[in-house]
């Protein structure tokens, strides 16, 4: 394990310095670099020479700097394969192919399987981005609405609520405690959980150290699982098929394919049958060998390999797996596509349910009060000939007054009577109701509410607009 760890560490070294971010914006240009150069080669072009022509078609600044650092190399006689190692612009894999090509008088050929390699890394690459594209934009539009929603509209509701008096749900509750607590540290919150979540990516996903928690957890999720599986073993086919096709030993060819792997629980495979192939053990010995094989390489690909193995055709018979595993993963991308969209959807409809329910349950519930307040009152009004109004209360008894100076009169109201509440205030319990054309004697003056005489000392109050002072 000492050899393991010490391997796997410096892996993880060049990788993150050279691949994260020395080749950030230039893979097209890489592409365009490898496959140009095989084709001038195979004219007769010198290296130098090619370098020079495909360095004037090149567009950023950081390319044509790595260029010119690479025809030096290699006019100080530096071999092609050391030169492009010094640049980091290719894995270890790809500069086993350009090494053996360089010292087997077929590096051409080899230019144009790195190249196609290449192409197929691209196409895979496309595919899985093109899977989560739609996931991710529906999880970031979501994330963004809900932040604005948090921010801008909590703060709101949450002081209108905070006036009602009533009873509110356990839902608005929450709701109201977010806004309030959103609207005085929202400026210090957000930017501490942006800067929190970034960190819990990058160290769950891409630090060296401790990324193989991620890979645990999405090798747990069933369609992740497959999808990643799928993409490895193509990978591993047509690697471990182009580099034992081209004439690289396989030992190198492990090597190589152990330095270009992501995934931490491959490593260990890939290094697993490195060690017990050198040692002379066949394909079979070794996959039995390794109590976790079955998960990774499902029984019928290792009876493939096997067979290939002992026909002495295990090259082609690596890329057929590619090939296979390849048309596997663009199904797979599709099919976690159409699984992801409605699991989406039930995420947004559910916090768009929960936002709505915390807004509209305590309407519903001052609502549903004002309504028990005036079916619960028994008190009837009579309007008789004289201006004297006679009032019915809860017990039948007659109670009569005589307007003066100091009475009002009711006004029409649009709904055919005017609700007379035990406050100054809409939010006031409905105690009884006047009908317009009638009036009272009223006693009190409140912020445009007048408060009313109704009979046997009850009292009320009337909204002002709808009253006229006699």
């Amino acid at each position: 394990m000492k050899v393991y760890s010490k391997r796997e560490e410096q892996e993880k070294t060049s990788s993150i310095t050279k691949n994260l971010f020395s080749n950030i914006g230039i893979g097209k240009e890489r592409n365009y670099l490898v496959e140009n150069l095989s084709i001038l080669v195979a004219g007769g072009v010198t290296i130098t020479s090619a370098i020079d022509i495909v360095s004037k078609e090149m567009y950023s600044r950081r390319m044509k700097k790595v260029l010119n650092l690479l025809r030096d190399d290699v006019e100080s006689g530096t071999p092609l394969w050391r030169a492009f190692k010094n640049s980091g612009l290719f894995g270890d894999h790809t500069i086993s192919l350009i090494r053996l090509g360089e010292e087997s008088g077929k590096l051409s050929d080899n230019l144009q399987l790195i190249a196609a390699q290449e192409d197929k890394n691209r196409i895979l690459r496309s595919k899985i981005n093109s899977a989560m594209m739609y996931p991710v934009f529906v999880m970031s539009l979501t994330l963004i609405v809900g932040v604005a929603i948090a921010w801008f509209i909590l703060p709101r509701l949450s002081s209108v609520f905070s006036q009602l008096r009533i009873d509110l749900p356990v839902i608005t509750q929450l709701l109201i405690g977010a806004g309030g607590f959103i609207g005085n540290y929202g400026l210090v919150v957000f930017p501490i959980f942006l800067f929190l979540i970034i960190t819990f990516v990058y160290f769950i996903f891409y630090f060296p150290k401790t990324r193989f928690i991620g890979q645990f957890v999405l090798f747990s999720i069933p369609g992740i699982k497959k999808l990643m599986q799928e993409v490895e073993l193509a990978r591993f086919g047509y690697l471990l098929g182009t580099l034992l096709k081209a004439g690289l030993p396989i030992d190198q060819a492990f090597e190589s394919l152990y330095s270009s792997t992501f995934f931490y629980q491959y490593k260990k495979f890939y290094f697993h049958l490195q060690e017990n192939i050198q040692e002379g053990n066949s394909f079979s010995t070794s996959f039995s060998s390794y109590k976790k094989t079955s998960s990774l390489i499902p029984l019928t690909t290792q009876h493939l390999i096997i067979i290939g193995e002992q026909s002495g055709s295990l090259a082609e018979t690596l890329l057929k797996i590619s090939a296979m595993f390849d048309l596997r993963t663009e199904n797979t991308t599709k099919n976690i596509t159409i699984i992801i969209e409605p699991i989406l959807l039930v995420i947004v409809w559910l916090g768009v349910v929960a936002v709505a329910l915390a807004v509209i349950l305590p309407i519903y519930n001052l609502i549903g009060g004002l309504n028990s307040g005036t079916s619960g009152s028994t008190q009837q009004n009579i309007q008789i000939e004289n201006p004297s109004i006679i009032i019915f209360t809860d017990d039948n008894s007659l109670s009569t007054t005589t307007p003066n100076v100091t009475s009002l009169e009711i006004l029409s109201t649009g709904v055919g009577y005017l609700n007379v509440r035990d406050e100054a205030s809409i939010l006031g319990n409905i105690i009884i109701r006047v009908l317009p054309g009638e009036t009272y004697e009223y006693i009190n003056e409140d912020n445009g509410w007048y408060e009313i005489i109704l009979g046997d000392n009850n009292t009320g109050w009337v909204f002002g607009d709808y009253v006229r002072i006699i």
